[in-house]
């Protein structure tokens, strides 16, 4: 558990000016956990740590505003690791609006696919095809290991939560598979 966390450490270093701007927004929490849990994962040659999960409360639309734009993606993607799945979704909503595909939100994106909550998964489908398959390769080729445990995660989560209505493994109807066959392909030809 951490009770601080350093948000430069979750983000590309060109980002570090623009990460202590947002973090300065974040409320404070004077007790309990703010985060939960690590995810290493290298980022085009950058080892990154994101929280597992992330315990604080939304930061106030005004604040939000005074933002830039690509500050306002940093924000959006640090509540993708909310506890709350309605947030995550929120914020995802929000990137897929603002059409963030700096390559940096990708990471945040590709952790989100290896969660249950399936409006979420259907929302992402469609960004990760924006995209090159280049910038998925060079990912995949950095990240194996991780992109698999992403898929164990997509198969485990269809087995508690989708298998009743998609009962058949790796049938194409269900989104979390057809993620899962973009990361297979990606790393296929990395």
């Amino acid at each position: 558990m951490n009770r601080k966390w350093n948000w430069a450490d979750a983000f590309p270093q060109s980002c570090t000016d623009d990460v202590r701007v947002v973090a300065r927004l974040l409320p404070r929490r004077l007790f309990g956990t703010v985060t939960w849990g690590t995810i290493d994962v290298t980022f085009f040659g950058e080892s990154l740590i994101l929280p597992s999960r992330l315990y604080l409360n939304e930061v106030k639309e005004e604040k939000i505003q005074t933002l830039t734009e690509r500050q306002r993606w940093i924000l959006y993607c640090m509540y993708t690791r909310h506890h709350d799945g309605y947030i995550r979704e929120k914020y995802v909503h929000r990137l897929e609006q603002k059409q963030a595909k700096t390559d940096w939100v990708l990471l945040y994106l590709i952790e989100l696919s290896g969660e249950y909550v399936r409006e979420i998964l259907e929302r992402i489908e469609p960004m990760l095809q924006t995209w090159s398959e280049e910038q998925l390769r060079t990912f995949a080729a950095a990240n194996e290991r991780y992109l698999q445990r992403i898929e164990r995660r997509i198969i485990s989560y269809w087995d508690l939560h989708q298998r009743t209505a998609y009962p058949v493994l790796w049938n194409s109807d269900y989104v979390g598979f057809r993620i899962a066959q973009c990361y297979r392909s990606s790393r296929a030809h990395s």
